[in-house]
């Protein structure tokens, strides 16, 4: 059985989620502030659920510092309308968001979804002669040199190395991300996509993912 941390300094929330998500199969701690939960020791649990808005060390703080050691699959829960937390979340490593207030029920498709993400293909590793892809270890290389991505990075790799030669639009990227077509006024994919390319760049001559104007991208690897 899972084991999910929700950090939220809203006691009405954590309680709401703790018996949300423990009748829906998972077992749950809850956080009132991010330094209880960082003086614990992560891999005790398998997924992350993050407020941003938090007292003291906020979540972006606690998301960057994570990130530094672990690979747990983090839920940021931000304002509904603050598209600069999301992007900066999702810069920092965080591997999905969710807009407050929402409903339970799609947190947890959102975690469902995001826990198969996390695991599929766990002992499966993929290489192109270019490009290698460990999906135990969520990370990837270039011609024997390690890449530094975050969660959603790796994942967003994943997605288009799976697709090489193939235009994906956002809406696509989006589900096969997250389940879900993105809202227009989303830009996290492009954020994400513009980030990955420049990292990208740096082992390839030219731009390995190019946009396509009114389609979306695609990978195109060099022979």
């Amino acid at each position: 059985m899972t084991k999910l941390a929700i950090i939220d300094d809203d006691v009405e929330i954590l309680t709401l989620l703790d018996e949300y998500l423990t009748k829906n199969g998972f077992k749950v701690e809850g956080f009132t502030e991010g330094e209880a939960f960082l003086s614990r020791d992560e891999t005790d649990f398998g997924l992350l659920i993050l407020d941003i808005g938090l007292p003291g060390i906020d979540g972006l703080e606690i998301c960057r510092r994570l990130r530094q050691k672990s690979s747990i699959p983090i839920i940021m829960l931000t304002a509904a309308s603050d598209d600069l937390d999301r992007i900066l979340g999702l810069e920092l490593g965080a591997d999905d968001y969710l807009g407050k207030p929402f409903n339970p029920r799609e947190l947890l498709a959102r975690i469902k979804a995001l826990l198969r993400r996390t695991h599929t293909d766990f002992e499966e590793e993929i290489s192109d002669g270019q490009i290698e892809i460990n999906n135990a270890a969520r990370k990837a290389s270039i011609l024997g040199t390690e890449l530094e991505l975050t969660g959603a990075e790796f994942d967003l790799l994943c997605v288009f190395h799976k697709n090489i030669g193939t235009v994906l639009s956002r809406n696509e990227i989006g589900e096969l991300l997250h389940g879900r077509r993105v809202d227009p006024l989303d830009r996290s994919i492009d954020t994400n996509v513009s980030r990955l390319r420049q990292k990208l760049s740096d082992h390839f001559e030219g731009e390995i993912i190019q946009s396509v104007r009114g389609k979306g991208y695609v990978l195109l690897l060099k022979s």
